[in-house]
């Protein structure tokens, strides 16, 4: 009887360990979300490149072989528009789901596509979790996602099999674009994010543990300025100044893989980083999927240019980082489209840039890309005018930005990618102004028994080549006339030519239109529009009997010849010669 008892307690104890046992071989499906490092969106842009997701599952219970997988519904939504490019219908989204990292070097399959809406039904092939996404017929290892909102993706039917204890089954999502600029620039020393959620529906079982990720942040990516320049209508020639891109961080400049030319080159290996403006893309899975309509664009758009003036731009530029961005001919008015030149290196010759109304643009796109430095691309802007006609006055201005610009802010079929907002900075570049010179006659009278003679001398004719000039001289008078009256009003003369005079008296006028001012004692400035002006005055007794005095007025600008001066209170430069 003992020993019966002894043998009962012992199969009570095997019981027990076995039930234990039993316990710690459960093995329950989990699922893990990882975004790794979330790169820089630039809040320039409607169509920004996020971080891809990678969800890691094991664990679960293998589904039994030749049975059909069970399938999921993977959704995903942004705090802002998901603006991945539709291909095909109103629906269909180059957004791809990769099970198990095919075309990898770690699991080098080749990829084979389920489009979207998912309806591939997938079989267990071994009933222990391998073997079902090997890219052969009938087993697809890429699904293609639908639009299922503003801000959502989703993909549909995915037959996601429990691994077991065969290792890990990962589902990586790739080519998803972001409205960045929607969300705006934090104020705070805090960036803005880009975040996504997940959820995950359907037949099958997938228990994801963290379903909302960080997956950029939001910076600006650009800042553009421009040198300036003051320029004399009456000095026709060539000048330049310069405009700059500046990037804001190291990926904000990004060449196109390359340019789609003659056909875009596969980024179609998972988790691999190509920093250019396209994302995973193979067009032998999905043409157009993932793949950029061109490299990052740069804008300049002029404008209030004076008439008469023409402006050129170089065809590229390049910088010690080995950026590279070149002229893009036939763009529209928003930098789309056109033909981006073959220039390599360093800008060769330059591009007339059509003017209407003093506005016009240049497009340059770049296609060498440095992501390791943060840099800038120059470019020249040329400015030429003759002297006959001679050019306008006036300033012009130049602002800069992203290209192409887009009002399209949501998921499109036909707008371009990237594209961004048209959110301009504004610089002001150049000057034409008149061709003057001031002259101050520091004291005439024609009061009671006195005259004063004036003299102004068009000096541009001579024997030295200098380009002849002509204008009016415009004569302002301060002081007062005789008993307390007011000074004079301005007059202006008619032109005066090259090589002639404008001679008069205050008590009788003179040639080329100019009227008595009687009676008037003060001084006179000259306001001639010409640069080589010089003037004499003579103050006399009338008759000339007992007295008489001549003198040179007085130059008030400064010296045309003499770049190290400042600027005068005239602001304009002539030929100010030693007194």
């Amino acid at each position: 009887m003992v020993d019966f008892r002894k043998v009962l307690l012992l199969v009570a104890i095997l019981v027990c360990m076995t039930g234990i046992a039993s316990a710690q071989v459960f093995n329950p499906l989990q699922c893990v979300a990882n975004s790794g490092v979330p790169p820089i969106a630039r809040a320039e842009g409607v169509a920004e490149e996020i971080g891809q997701v990678v969800i890691v599952c094991t664990g679960g219970t293998p589904t039994a072989i030749g049975a059909a997988i069970p399938t999921v519904n993977v959704q995903i939504f942004l705090n802002t528009n998901v603006t991945s490019r539709l291909l095909g219908s109103s629906t269909a989204s180059e957004a791809l789901l990769l099970i198990d990292e095919p075309g990898s070097p770690v699991n080098p399959v080749p990829q084979l596509l389920c489009p979207a809406p998912g309806n591939c039904v997938v079989t267990s092939a071994n009933g222990n979790g391998t073997g079902n996404y090997t890219g052969v017929a009938g087993r697809p290892n890429v699904w293609q996602a639908v639009q299922a909102g503003s801000n959502s993706v989703a993909w549909l039917g995915v037959p996601v099999d429990p691994p077991g204890t065969a290792g890990n089954r990962v589902l990586r999502l790739v080519n998803v674009r972001a409205n960045a600029n929607q969300l705006g620039v934090s104020s705070t020393l805090i960036p803005t994010s880009i975040n996504i959620f997940i959820s995950i529906s359907g037949t099958g079982s997938l228990a994801l543990q963290n379903p909302q990720l960080t997956v950029a942040y939001v910076q600006p990516g650009m800042k553009f300025s421009a040198t300036t320049g003051n320029y004399n209508q009456c000095e026709p020639g060539t000048y330049s100044y310069n405009v700059t891109f500046a990037e804001q961080f190291g990926t904000a400049f990004r060449n196109n893989n390359p340019n789609n030319v003659p056909a875009p080159t596969a980024q179609s290996v998972p988790g691999t980083i190509y920093n250019t403006e396209s994302m995973f893309s193979n067009a032998t899975l999905l043409a157009n999927a993932g793949v950029a309509t061109q490299g990052t664009r740069l804008i300049a758009k002029f404008s209030n240019v004076p008439a008469n003036i023409t402006l050129a731009v170089s065809n590229g530029a390049t910088n010690s980082a080995g950026d590279i961005g070149n002229i893009v001919t036939g763009t529209d008015s928003s930098g789309a489209g056109g033909t981006v030149s073959s220039y390599v290196g360093v800008s060769a010759g330059t591009t007339a840039v059509a003017l209407s109304g003093g506005a016009g643009l240049a497009v340059w796109e770049v296609v060498t890309s440095n992501p390791g430095a943060i840099s800038s691309l120059t470019y020249t802007v040329s400015v030429t005018y003759t002297a006959n006609p001679l050019p306008g006055l006036g300033t012009a201005t130049v602002t800069g930005n992203y290209a192409p610009t887009t009002t399209v802010f949501t998921a499109s079929q036909t707008a371009p990618v990237p594209r961004f907002v048209d959110n301009p900075q504004s610089a002001t570049t150049f000057t034409i102004n008149p061709c003057q010179t001031n002259i101050l006659f520091p004291y005439v009278t024609n009061f009671t028994g006195f005259d004063t003679g004036i003299a102004i001398s068009n000096t541009s004719s001579d024997p030295y080549g200098t380009v002849p000039q002509r204008g009016p001289c415009t004569i302002y008078y301060y002081g007062a006339t005789m008993g307390g009256g007011v000074a004079p009003t301005p007059q202006t003369s008619g032109t005066v030519n090259e090589g002639t005079q404008l001679v008069f008296t205050l008590s009788g006028g003179g040639n080329l239109g100019m009227i008595a001012t009687p009676g008037f004692t003060g001084y006179a400035i000259a306001r001639c529009n010409f640069q080589y002006a010089h003037g004499y005055a003579f103050i006399s007794d009338i008759g000339i009997r007992n007295w008489a005095q001549g003198y040179i007025a007085l130059i008030l600008d400064q010296n045309m010849f003499n770049t190290s001066s400042t600027i005068t209170r005239t602001k304009a430069k002539s030929e100010a010669l030693d007194q």
